[in-house]
């Protein structure tokens, strides 16, 4: 006679050890093939690391959900372990309500008690969110179970709108609480009814910490979320970011005080619209007109809803309650920073409200920048330091010395006090951001009567590069070539400029010629791609320039921006680097110095040269890629020639315009010097490196772009 009990291993998939659990949960634990908990590690397992789908959730809920023979602690192991790979379905929570209750062949107390705390987790990433809405009457009828209350009133508190809160259920509630006393779980539900009707439910109710639902287990919350990215059903920001057409509930007690309130709409009735019954876009924009004020509006720096509310429905006394809150806020922080007694938390949690509110609105108000005059005066330069250079990325276009007189200088003397490479990066970017908030500020405008740069908007433009340049200029010549992230920020702010320059709003801006030839010469691939970048950008430009450019442009203007590209266009492309002359400067380098570092290639190897040094073979930041890319065509010409490989003539590089004429010459490829230089940058910007290719094209004429099949 067989055993009753067997300890084979337990099923290796998922497939099998869910019909394991499901057969396990109709016999008897005495009557059982295998052990249960060895089947419950796989699921969970399973669960843990890789979510349960919309089947396997379905079918793990149906086990849980009602009467079996499994064990309680087999079940508040599972119910422990539901992570959802995606959405949880509707028919999934009606599934667990419905297990709710007393009856035959309902779970244990325990169980139900689990699914509750569950259901409250998930609430937000339930595919229908009005599933919840729709059973609130089953639920709220359930609030006599003593086992479940706590977790019933927890999830209650969550899913309770306006329209759940009528007057049966106020009554029900306060027979409760008479008969029950001061319950914490239901003091925090009948709180959140008397937000809804303050002049009915009259009295006070009394809460800790146990009265709001508990924050999720910070493993559950990252697991689940980790789940869910990895899964790609939601978005990373599921659980994160809250619905920005609801008001933001932060829940339970939190540690810290928090200066900001939440969202209260008082003394409203029955009829009265809030924002707080809101819950879609829909039902918002229907709504807009007849909704009423909440009774802080200055909740809008932390609340997006009422963000939108703010915005799409000015008023004068909107507006003055917010100055007048704001003023008698800022003035007592500032005042409490500067005798060194005030709580650094309070004002974070202002600036970064204030940062989020000119992110939406992409206006900083004129009391911010009051307050940032002063404030500026005392920091320090490390305390919210991203969301103040987030600020004062929002000043209103003005002349350039106006803002760094008044903001500008004062943040640079406090972040550059910290001496760290870091502080000069965040400075740099955030001149950036500044840049390109100006660029969208930018009136149209017709053609100014005179040249560009005499242009009062087009001014500022030009003060705020000649400033970037000046410094980074000076960080460049004071710091080693290899700080990558330091030269990628300064890069970064001439990328914004060049590709942001328009005619009679942006002006067409070089860096000056000494800061480009810095950055021509850097040690670095990316670096020689990113400034032939700029440059291409810049000739675009001028190429696409309504008008003749001259009338727009200075002589002085033009000659410099022109010397800048010629000097570039000898370097990369037609091998005279560093050669002087009519409307060159040879990157600014000494004809005898040029003359020496020729005599010494010389010397080496009779082919080489200076003016050749720099072109795409002998490059030191090309030449490797060059090469690669010669390989590529050398064998993609064998191929389409039908050359015998083994007889073939090999290019053994460098390739140059004489080696490529011997190499056709004997039984070779032919591949002319030109279309060479061409086939290497088209290969270059195949793998990112699309600069320098952009700038020949740029530089080229039209005929040159038709022949490689270049859009004119």
């Amino acid at each position: 006679m067989p055993p009753i009990v067997d300890d084979r291993e337990p099923p290796a998939s998922l497939h099998d050890a869910l019909e394991s659990l499901e057969k396990a949960s109709r016999t008897p634990a005495k009557q059982r093939a295998v052990k249960v908990s060895g089947v419950i590690d796989v699921i969970c397992r399973h669960a843990f690391e890789d979510g349960l789908d919309d089947d396997t959730l379905r079918t793990v809920v149906h086990v849980a959900s009602r009467k079996t023979e499994l064990d309680q602690t087999s079940v508040t192991t599972l119910v422990k372990n539901l992570y959802p790979a995606q959405r949880v379905p509707a028919d999934v929570v009606v599934t667990v309500v419905g297990a709710l209750g007393q009856g035959k062949g309902k779970p244990s107390p325990g169980s139900q008690n689990g699914l509750v705390k569950w259901l409250a987790i998930v609430h937000e990433i339930i595919e229908d969110p009005n599933i919840l809405s729709r059973l609130y009457g089953v639920l709220f009828g359930m609030l006599d179970m003593i086992s479940i209350r706590t977790s019933l009133c927890h999830l209650l508190s969550l899913i309770t709108r306006r329209k759940h809160v009528k007057p049966f259920r106020i009554q029900q509630l306060l027979e409760y609480s008479r008969s029950l006393g001061n319950e914490p779980a239901l003091q925090g539900l009948l709180r959140i009814y008397k937000d809804y009707y303050p002049d009915i439910i009259l009295g006070t109710t009394s809460t800790n910490r146990h009265s709001f639902p508990p924050r999720p287990d910070p493993e559950w919350r990252t697991r689940i979320l980790a789940i869910q990215e990895w899964a790609a059903a939601v978005s990373d920001s599921t659980l994160e970011q809250p619905n920005g057409f609801k008001v933001l509930r932060k829940g339970p007690k939190r540690t810290k005080v928090s200066l900001i309130p939440d969202v209260h709409t008082y003394h409203t009735n029955e009829a009265s619209v809030t924002l707080e019954g809101i819950d879609n876009v829909q039902d918002f924009v229907e709504k807009l007109d007849r909704i009423e004020p909440p009774g802080q509006l200055i909740s809008f720096l932390t609340d997006p809803l009422l963000q939108k509310y703010v915005d799409l429905r000015p008023s004068p006394i909107t507006s003055r309650r917010i100055e007048l809150w704001l003023s008698t806020c800022l003035e007592e922080q500032y005042n409490t920073i500067k005798d060194g007694t005030g709580d650094s938390q309070y004002l974070s949690e202002i600036l970064d409200g204030f940062l989020k509110h000119a992110q939406y609105t992409k206006v900083l108000p004129q009391l911010v920048q009051a307050f940032l005059r002063e404030y500026l005066l005392v920091w320090d330069g490390v305390q919210d330091v991203d969301s103040i250079l987030g600020l004062l990325s929002y000043i209103p276009l003005q002349p350039f010395h106006d803002t760094y007189t008044a903001f500008l200088r004062l943040a640079e003397r406090a972040i550059i006090a910290n001496s760290s490479p870091e502080a000069y990066e965040r400075l740099l970017g955030l001149y950036t951001s500044l840049l390109r908030h100006w660029a969208v500020q930018t009136p149209p405008r017709p053609p100014p009567p005179g040249f560009a740069l005499d242009d009062p908007n087009q001014r500022i433009f030009a003060d705020l590069s000649e400033h970037v340049s000046q410094l980074s200029l000076s960080l460049l010549l004071s710091t080693p070539p290899t700080d990558a992230t330091l030269l990628s920020k300064i890069l970064t702010f001439y990328e914004v400029l060049s590709t942001c320059s328009t005619p009679y709003h942006v002006p067409i801006l070089l860096p000056p010629s000494h800061l480009l030839y810095l950055l021509t010469l850097t040690p670095s691939t990316t670096a020689l791609d990113r400034t032939a970048g700029i440059i291409a950008a810049c000739k675009t430009a001028f190429n696409n320039h309504p008008g003749d450019v001259k009338d727009y442009y200075s002589k002085d203007a033009l000659a410099s921006m022109n010397c800048s590209l010629r000097d570039f266009y000898h370097f990369i492309w037609i091998s005279r680097a560093l050669s002087t002359g009519q409307n060159a400067l040879g990157l600014h380098c000494y004809s005898s110095l040029r003359d020496t570092l020729n005599t010494y290639l010389s010397s080496l190897d009779h082919q080489y040269a200076i003016q050749t040094a720099f072109n795409v073979s002998h490059n030191p930041w090309l030449a490797s890629l060059s090469a690669a890319a010669w390989r590529e065509l050398e064998e993609r010409k064998v191929r389409e020639g039908a050359f015998d490989r083994r007889s073939v003539e090999w290019h053994r590089g460098p390739v140059s315009s004489r080696s490529l004429e011997v190499l056709g010459k004997n039984g070779g490829v032919d591949v002319g010097w030109e279309a060479y230089r061409v086939e290497v940058f088209k290969w270059l910007e195949g793998r990112g490196v699309g600069g320098l290719k952009g700038y020949i094209f740029a530089a080229s004429t039209e005929e040159f772009r038709r022949r490689y099949g270049e859009e004119v």
